[in-house]
């Protein structure tokens, strides 16, 4: 993949994904910030609160009717945290030129009225409008109440509490429910300029058109947004520990549920930045990454232990986890059962078939990342900020290199750290026991 970095701004940047088979122009607009306990919460609120209204569009529906006029043009936005960076990710798309009668430039009419929603927020006095900051308070106050009917999720936000209670990576990304109630429309109105001032942009294009001609059609917005700009910017950094500090932590919380659900923290020793991470997610695909797993096929078939169970990594912070339903009285069969796996692999007891199986899995995932704009320009976001930029077929590539030496390499250096067990105390049986999907403030 050839690729392009234009500065398009102060500490901005903008990276271009030629992708030719795509019948439409995606960009994302990454803000990144330090998360920082009390603030996650008005991050979380910001980009509902420019979704409300501005000076050219004074409501979310007069938005929406503005981006129907352009054969129905989309501008979302999703917060989370990518290693120990919180991220603000706007994400515009729309048909490209060629598939418009007239040859319409959906693209420059699109990034306008995302201009005018980041740059020009509805505002009363000089700051947010206490009506949609109060509204926004009361849905992002229901989200994190609503926390706790999502089990799965749930448990493993607790355990991230407890597993980084002394690291920045333990911020709730959207905060507490403390915080989120004490937010005031001043307070979140100098925090959204303090974003604008000093957190870097980031932009990733996917589509057709030239790095030179995206660069043209977003000159407007940056022009703008340098006049607010000021030094120093924001530049936060992912602490790595690649090894447990402590004895395992064992937390035990009751909950009036009828399913338990049991996560595990494990740190990896491995993270995206050494350049050789494609040898640790091929471990994970076999350990727990997909339905040919040892943990799928072992724990859950054979033994019957859980209602699901999977693995899956955080490829910048280097860790590991272990999700999975169990009923309250399985626990130690469960978890004897999930340590067992995770040691036939770091002794080798690979068969040929399961490995086989594990790597078409993982390069199958890796193909389907380049069928998708947003999947593809967050894949090159992620490398790029570990330092590397190998394609998915690239990766792909890479994990059809890898021995069964090197996964059980990767197992010999797991060291487990904490271990959550939310236990659930109401009787019955819980399979197909239903959680509440997530939320649009979701992580």
């Amino acid at each position: 993949m050839t690729f392009k970095a234009i500065v398009c701004g102060k500490a901005a940047v903008l990276y271009t994904i030629p992708k030719d088979n795509l019948k439409t122009d995606y960009l994302s607009v990454v803000f990144t910030l330090p998360p920082i306990r009390g603030k996650t919460a008005e991050y979380a609120l910001i980009p509902a609160l420019l979704a409300c209204g501005s000076e050219k569009y004074p409501t979310h529906g007069d938005f929406s009717r503005q981006l129907d006029t352009l054969y129905n043009a989309g501008i979302g936005c999703r917060t989370g945290k990518s290693g120990e960076r919180y991220q603000i990710v706007f994400q515009l798309r729309c048909l490209e030129t060629q598939c418009v009668p007239g040859g319409e430039d959906l693209f420059s009419e699109t990034v306008a009225v995302f201009a005018d929603m980041l740059l020009h927020p509805a505002l009363e006095n000089g700051v947010f409008r206490t009506t949609y900051v109060e509204r926004e308070k009361k849905n992002l106050c229901d989200a994190i109440r609503s926390d706790i009917n999502n089990k799965a999720g749930y448990a493993l936000k607790r355990l991230d509490c407890e597993m980084f209670r002394e690291e920045t990576y333990g911020i709730p990304v959207r905060g507490t429910l403390e915080e989120a109630s004490a937010i005031t429309p001043a307070a979140l109105y100098d925090t959204y300029r303090d974003m604008l001032a000093h957190a870097p942009v980031t932009c990733h294009y996917v589509g057709k058109l030239s790095a030179e001609s995206v660069a043209e059609k977003l000159r407007p917005l940056f022009a703008e947004l340098d006049a607010l700009r000021c030094a120093p910017y924001y530049a936060p950094e992912t602490e790595v520990v690649r090894q447990a500090q402590h004895p395992v932590r064992v937390i035990r919380e009751e909950q009036p549920t009828r399913q338990s659900r049991l996560c595990i923290g494990y740190r990896t020793g491995a993270v995206l930045a050494d350049g050789d991470y494609y040898k640790f997610a091929l471990f994970n695909e076999l350990l727990g990454g997909s339905a040919s797993s040892k943990l799928f096929l072992d724990v859950r078939e054979a033994r019957g232990l859980c209602y699901d169970i999977s693995s899956f990594p955080e490829g910048q912070k280097g860790i590991l986890y272990i999700s999975c339903g169990i009923s309250a009285d399985a626990y130690d069969e469960a978890k004897a059962a999930i340590d067992a796996q995770i040691a036939a692999i770091r002794d080798g007891d690979i068969s040929d078939a399961e490995f086989s199986a594990a790597k078409k899995s993982l390069c199958a995932g890796y193909r389907e990342i380049e069928d998708g704009a947003s999947s593809l320009a967050a894949w090159y976001a992620n490398r790029r900020q570990a330092g590397i930029d190998t394609s998915p077929a690239e990766t792909a590539a890479q994990v059809m290199t890898c021995t069964k030496e090197d996964v059980a390499a990767c197992a010999a250096r797991l060291t487990e750290d904490t271990v959550f067990f939310m236990c659930g105390t109401q009787s019955g049986d819980a399979d197909g026991e239903e959680d509440t999907e997530a939320d649009e403030y979701g992580d």
